[in-house]
């Protein structure tokens, strides 16, 4: 159920990004998405059988992504990753915090992975590294707390233009008080092919409107 509701706004968000650039009904309705799918990375992490393959698995899902993300929103190959190198990013930040026992090995590590969260472009970049974290170390109320927190730390730094990012609390919201229906799930082959192959689709529909 969570799944859909997370590639149905991201969906929208996308139509509205391509499609109806000067509408802000369909980026707030987006703001949903990526919440949901940091909390079932971080629920994956939790709960695979092999991290190492989860995490080559979103790596090939990430450079597979690229050239429809850079087709359909982006327009120059490496001005900008995908989300899926921030979700990428931020499983590794994981890996780091809770399995490197050695203290300064792990700040050190840390510091470079936070650092290239802010320095390489990247969608969501540091924001989207932190929010995972929140959702990895806290538990419901803290979590929604420090998200609140994280969203006016953006709008501060990015100014007041950024405030559609506080519609992305519904998204925290969602899945702290929907947690028995996180086993209603769909086909994992759909879900994670969806982020690529709905870009792509999306651009072949952009490119035909402009040729009609």
């Amino acid at each position: 159920m969570l799944q859909l509701i997370a590639m149905i706004t991201m969906l929208i968000d996308h139509v509205g990004l391509i499609f109806f650039p000067h509408s802000e009904m369909y980026r707030i309705i987006g703001r949903i998405a990526f919440p949901l799918y940091s909390w079932f990375l971080v629920q994956g992490y939790l709960h695979t059988s092999n991290l190492k393959r989860y995490i080559w698995r979103l790596f090939g899902l990430a450079c597979l992504s690229q050239i429809p993300y850079t087709l359909a929103l982006d327009g120059q190959v490496f001005q900008e990753l995908n989300v899926i190198f921030t979700l990428l990013l931020s499983i590794l930040g994981l890996y780091v915090m809770d399995r490197v026992a050695n203290e300064s090995l792990k700040a050190i590590l840390m510091i470079g992975v936070l650092s290239a969260a802010l320095l390489i472009p990247m969608d969501y970049g540091l924001y989207g590294v932190l929010l995972v974290f929140i959702y990895r170390y806290y538990d419901q109320w803290k979590m929604i707390g420090y998200h609140m927190t994280l969203n006016l730390m953006y709008i501060a730094i990015y100014g007041t233009g950024a405030w559609i990012q506080l519609f992305s609390l519904l998204g925290t919201f969602l899945f702290a008080y929907s947690i028995p229906y996180y086993s209603i799930s769909m086909k994992k082959w759909i879900y994670r092919s969806f982020y690529p192959a709905h870009l792509a689709i999306l651009f072949i529909v952009y490119l035909w409107m402009e040729q009609s």
